[in-house]
């Protein structure tokens, strides 16, 4: 009998004909599901298609003067709904309609920025309806229509105003896509005006009926960013810092508003001996108002220390904050100084010293903060308290101290002379020192080349 060699297969070769099978079979199903994907997004568009151009034909039947949403920028509102849930075929659609003025460039425009064009006063040539249908789901947009509608009859004058409102951030920087509104409930039927702004930062919303009581309250809002509004004066000999505008008959009233990416401020307290102060009521008050006559701040909020002394602020505007704490502590030093600048879109830390002795000597001021190495009489001037008997030196880590020389003044304000020659460029920090205690400003005083 003759034997017979039967070849097979080895392990090795098993497993990598299982991978590669795994692969093919993943590849071809990730191109089917992108595909289905694809189709199924396909006949959602084809759809909305359809709807965009249902609401577009209804739009063109309508009255030029009945071309508003409720709560568009035209006024005064229409009936039109603003946003309309749809759905067809299972899909679930967003039919978002927007209808607007549009001013032509062609006879100028309302801030007479076009060279060689007068200021228009009637900035409403004709008005842009605009159709947006979005899925429900995803909120993915999968339609859009645009057209010009034009009146019958040319511009003429009106007994109508109109406001021009620029949002710009902190640096000056137009904010585009801002949230604006603008609401009036004295008049019929009430102003009530959701837009947004333009790349310019600007929103120009005409034929708005007169008011000069003081009553068009104007709000500009972002998601991220800080808000800032218009308010009414509240009456008495109290005034409101942005006063709710006017709107004059055939005249532009400007409104600028100023808004930007929050911050977080994070607050660390300690006792003169560097441990933490837990459980303690620290008021943060921005240098911001909103009345005058007594001056309410746009931000002032008590806060308290966790265990380790720490306070952490959320969306927080940027301003200069000063820090203040209840009777029985006495507010040491700030570092950062107070009032702490706190930028957009930032972090920042401050360090606060408080103690329990009246008598121990407080910083809440250095005037200047700053002085060039090599400058043989720098007068520096202290604010506090319990300042009379007090000794001042600048400390650095590594450096001899640098006295400063012919202390004077009173238990509140002290001056003093600081020879900078051959010092160490840095961030020093300000000793002060009574028979009770030191209060140290961590870092207060700048030696710069």
């Amino acid at each position: 009998m003759k034997r017979r060699n039967e070849a097979g297969f080895t392990l090795i070769e098993v497993v990598v004909s299982a991978v590669i099978m795994t692969l093919m079979v993943s590849a071809v199903g990730s191109l089917f599901l992108a595909n289905l994907n694809e189709v199924t997004l396909d006949k959602a568009r084809a759809i909305a298609l359809g709807l965009a151009n249902q609401q577009m034909e209804y739009l063109r039947d309508l009255p030029y003067n009945s071309l508003a949403t409720q709560f568009g920028t035209i006024y005064p509102p229409g009936t039109i709904p603003d946003n309309q849930t749809q759905t067809e075929d299972k899909y679930n659609f967003r039919v978002h309609t927007t209808i607007e003025y549009i001013d032509d460039p062609y006879d100028g425009n309302a801030a007479g920025t076009i060279q060689g064009k007068p200021v228009d006063l009637y900035p409403y040539d004709y008005k842009r309806a605009q159709v947006d249908v979005y899925l429900v789901t995803s909120g993915q947009l999968v339609a859009t229509l645009t057209t010009d509608i034009a009146a019958k009859a040319a511009e003429t004058a009106s007994n109508t105003g109109i406001l021009d409102i620029t949002v710009l951030n902190a640096s000056g920087q137009p904010v585009p896509q801002a949230n604006v509104t603008i609401t009036n409930t004295n008049q019929s039927p009430a102003v009530n005006i959701t837009t947004t702004t333009d790349n310019d930062g600007v929103v120009v919303v005409p034929k708005l009926p007169p008011d000069s009581g003081n009553n068009y309250q104007v709000i500009a809002s972002l998601p991220g960013y800080s808000t800032d509004g218009t308010k009414p004066n509240p009456g008495g000999s109290q005034k409101a810092v942005e006063l709710n505008p006017n709107v004059i008959a055939q005249q532009i009233t400007p409104v600028t508003l100023s808004i930007d990416q929050v911050s977080t401020l994070y607050l660390h307290v300690t006792n003169t001996s560097g441990q933490p102060v837990s459980n303690l009521s620290v008021t943060t008050a921005g240098a911001k108002e909103t009345y005058t006559n007594p001056t309410v701040y746009k931000y002032s909020q008590a806060t308290t220390t966790d265990s380790s002394g720490n306070i952490t602020l959320s969306g927080m505007e940027w301003d200069s904050y000063s820090f203040a704490v209840p009777g029985g502590y006495y507010l040491v030093s700030s570092s950062p100084a107070a009032p702490a600048a706190l930028s957009p879109n930032s972090q920042l830390t401050v360090n606060l010293v408080v103690s329990t002795s009246a008598g121990w000597p407080t910083i809440s001021k250095l005037s200047p903060a700053a002085s060039s190495t090599g400058t043989t009489s720098q007068t520096l001037t202290i604010t506090g308290t319990n300042l009379s008997t007090a000794s001042v030196q600048l400390a650095l880590s590594g450096q001899t101290a640098i006295p400063c020389t012919g202390v004077s003044g009173s238990g509140t304000q002290i001056t003093c002379t600081l020879n900078l020659t051959g010092a160490a460029t840095g961030n020093w920090d300000v000793d002060v020192t009574n028979s009770t205690g030191t209060a140290v400003e961590s870092g207060g005083f700048s030696v710069t080349p």
